[in-house]
Parts: structure tokens; C-alpha cells; sequence
């Protein structure tokens, strides 16, 4: 580089941007004075690095000007235009590179990675084919193909190409990657015992953030939580905003039966991220079960704040409430959520309950007669309904019910015993 460039590196170091273009454009003046093609081509790599796409294509193009004859230049144009979404501009300069040039396949992989960011699967497998049949032998292009396959998850056709160059004596990625992706891919597919093998070969020092999570994530399915709470520890150690680890570590830790060290978890992750609404139910459920009935009822209204539309967060605070004996509020939420067409089957029975055990027994066998088709199988509501129609004597719609208890699930000493005393009153 020269020093136009060196000292423009420095002025982007000290956030002095204005002083950096004008030393980017003295340093590409002076490139093109003196024809000095290479401290050029390094400024350009350097622009397009640093992010700097506009002045990387400047320089590009002013080696254009110094070396039509090199379309290396026109390749990383067409990268910078990916970079920038122009993906129709990336395939017209790379339509203009000669098929002859040694450079052509590049090209083809550049059109994959083109077509790839479009969704254009297909065709960016076809453009891999392409290179790969000028160049067999090249490990680039394998690596290319396993990643497009692990990308759109095609796991089972990318595991054996990572194997190949894992064990084979290429260089292209170092068996850390090799080993993640193996492992990632092997997960996807719930191979997890195998996955374990590759993630384990990892070295300590050579852990990255998303291979901790994998680690972690194996270890997890495999039910050995205490080494699932080790390494997500050690993941947030060493990146606390990797907000999905926060989920599994409490999941592991309550698997575990720790229960306060749970919450403890996922305060820290409400903390980190007070705007994601499974972090406010996952506390709430942990607070139902250490009996902490009214911060579980604060992060319930939090979460159902974010995510105004989603039932899962409404019924289970509806259920507090029941919990609670709070029957006269259930009922006036509940109406306020048919009034926003939420009618989610499990209204009906938390209303039929509620209104139950207000005595309005009318409304609660209008209640349970509109959730029994939903519920037809749910051994809990069998119970509760048949007990209803026993105390409202409504033999023929007690019969019904015990009579599909009993035919999924014949031991249930209740639904027998219901049974016997219906039979030996018809008798």
C-alpha cells in the first residue's frame, strides 16, 4: 500500500471518515499515476473488508482501467454487487467473463453464491456441477456444495462431502469447522449420539459460541444435563447475548430439579432481552411451580403484552386464575378474548369450570357440551364432565362419556367406578 492508504486505514481507526475519503482518493490517484496495479488491488480488497463498498468499487474499476485484461477485478465487482443485493448486475459481469479464462470457474461459484441468496437452489447446485466438472479435483468446490446442501438442509447429502474433506488432506476449512458442521448436521437429522463424537473432538481453546451451543444443545438430547448446564454456562460466560442458550440452560437445570437456579437464568435472560415473550412464560411457569403465584402472574401480563395474539400465553394465565378460584375475572377475560376472535377450544372448558363453580349450571353445560368434541380423548376433562353430568343427572350424556373413557382408557379406576354405579342404578 502506499502511504495515501496507510494513512487512510489510520483515519478510519480514529473514526475520521471525511479525512479517510479524501486519502482514499489520493492513494487511488497515485495507484493510477503510477500504474501500480498491485497496491491498488490491495486497497480495493481492503475497502470491501472494511465494508466500504463504494470506494472497494471505485478502485476496482480504476484496475479495470489499469488491467482490462485481469477479470479477476470484474469477480469481486460481482461479489460487491451481492453484497449490496444487486444480484442481476453480479450476473451481468460475470456473464462477461470468458468461459476459456482460468478464472471462469470462480465465476460459476460466484453466479451459486448469486443464486443461493435468491432462493435459486437448484440453479446454484447446477452452477457448483458446472465448475466442478472444469476443476474435479477441487476441494473448494466440495466445500461450496456441502454448504449450500447444510444451508438449505439437505443434511444427509452435506454430511458425507464434510467427512470427505475432514478426513481427507485437503485444507480448505480446519477440522474445527469440519467437526461443528458434522456435528450441526448430525443434530438437524436427531442423530445426536454421532454428533456428540464430532463436537467432542473440538479442542478446549478452539470453542466458538456456536459450537458451545451445539455442544451443549447434543448433551441436552441426550439427557446428561449436568454437562448441558456446564457448557451453556460456559457459552454465556462467553457471550451473554446468546439469548437461545439461556432456554435450554434453565430447561437442563430444571431437568435437574434446580429449580430457583432456573429462574435465576431466565431473569438474567429477561435482563438481556426484555422484549422476548418465551423468556416472561418460562419464568412464570418456573414461579407457578416454587409457588410464587404473583410474579408468576406479572410475567404472564408482560408476555402477553409482547405477544398480544398468542393463545399459549392467555390460557395460561386463564388457568391461573382458575388455579386461584378467580372464576367471575376468568370469565370477563375470556370474553374480552372472543371479542378478539381468540376461541381457542380451551376457553370453553376453563369457562364450563368457572361457571361451575359459580353454581351456573346451565351456562357450564353449554361450556363443556362446546369443548367435549375437543376433548373427546383428554382423560382429565373426561373425568371432570362425567362428574358434571353425574351431579346434574344427565344419565344418557353421562353413559356417552364414561362409555369413551373407558374405550381409551379402560383401567382409569374413576371412569370405572362411574360406570358401576350407572349400571347399578339402571338396574
Amino acid at each position: 500500500m502506499n502511504k495515501e492508504a496507510q494513512a487512510m486505514i489510520e483515519a478510519i481507526q480514529q473514526n475520521e471518515l471525511e479525512a479517510a475519503v479524501q486519502l482514499f482518493k489520493q492513494s487511488v490517484e497515485q495507484s493510477v499515476l503510477e500504474n501500480n496495479s498491485a497496491d491498488l488491488a490491495e486497497l480495493a480488497e481492503t475497502m470491501h473488508a472494511l465494508g466500504f463498498l463504494s470506494e472497494a468499487k471505485e478502485a476496482y474499476g480504476a484496475l479495470n482501467y489499469l488491467a482490462p485484461q485481469i477479470q479477476e477485478w470484474n469477480i469481486a465487482l460481482a461479489e460487491i454487487a451481492i453484497d449490496e443485493d444487486e444480484y442481476d448486475q453480479a450476473l451481468d459481469i460475470l456473464l462477461t467473463i470468458d468461459k476459456e479464462s482460468d478464472v471462469y470457474p470462480q465465476a460459476l461459484l460466484t453466479m451459486a453464491d448469486a443464486y443461493q441468496v435468491q432462493g435459486l437452489y437448484e440453479v446454484s447446485e447446477k452452477k457448483i456441477f458446472e465448475a466442478m466438472a472444469l476443476l474435479p479435483d477441487e476441494p473448494i468446490l466440495d466445500y461450496a456444495l456441502a454448504q449450500l446442501y447444510h444451508s438449505i438442509g439437505e443434511y444427509k447429502k452435506a454430511i458425507p462431502i464434510y467427512e470427505e474433506l475432514a478426513f481427507g488432506n485437503g485444507e480448505i476449512a480446519s477440522a474445527t469447522q469440519l467437526h461443528f458442521f458434522l456435528g450441526d448436521c448430525h443434530n438437524a437429522i436427531g442423530e445426536f449420539e454421532t454428533a456428540l463424537q464430532y463436537l467432542e473432538r473440538i479442542p478446549a481453546n478452539e470453542h466458538f459460541p456456536d459450537s458451545y451451543f451445539q455442544l451443549g444443545f447434543t448433551y441436552f438430547q441426550l439427557k446428561e444435563y449436568a454437562r448441558a448446564i456446564s457448557i451453556f454456562n460456559k457459552l454465556l460466560e462467553t457471550d451473554n447475548a446468546y439469548l437461545s442458550a439461556y432456554l435450554y440452560l434453565a430447561n437442563a437445570l430444571v431437568a435437574e430439579l434446580e429449580l430457583e437456579e432456573a429462574l435465576a437464568v431466565m431473569e438474567q435472560a429477561i435482563r438481556m432481552n426484555p422484549y422476548q415473550h418465551e423468556f416472561f412464560t418460562t419464568a412464570a411457569k418456573l414461579q407457578l411451580k416454587l409457588n410464587r403465584e404473583q410474579d408468576a402472574e406479572r410475567n404472564l401480563l408482560e408476555a402477553a403484552a409482547l405477544e398480544p395474539d398468542l393463545s399459549s400465553i392467555h390460557l395460561a394465565f386463564c388457568n391461573l386464575l382458575l388455579k386461584q378460584e378467580r372464576f367471575e375475572e376468568l370469565i370477563t377475560y375470556i370474553a374480552d378474548r372472543a371479542e378478539q376472535e381468540d376461541n381457542d377450544p380451551q376457553y370453553n372448558w376453563l369457562l364450563a369450570a368457572s361457571h361451575n363453580a359459580l353454581e351456573d349450571y346451565a351456562s357450564a353445560n353449554k361450556e363443556y357440551a362446546a369443548a367435549y368434541p375437543h376433548f373427546a380423548d383428554n382423560e382429565v376433562f373426561l373425568l371432570e364432565y362425567a362428574a358434571f353430568l353425574r351431579e346434574e343427572g344427565n344419565r344418557d350424556k353421562l353413559s356417552e362419556v364414561i362409555h369413551q373413557g373407558l374405550a381409551l382408557y379402560p383401567t382409569n379406576t374413576e371412569l370405572l367406578q362411574l360406570h358401576d354405579e350407572l349400571h347399578h342404578f339402571d338396574q
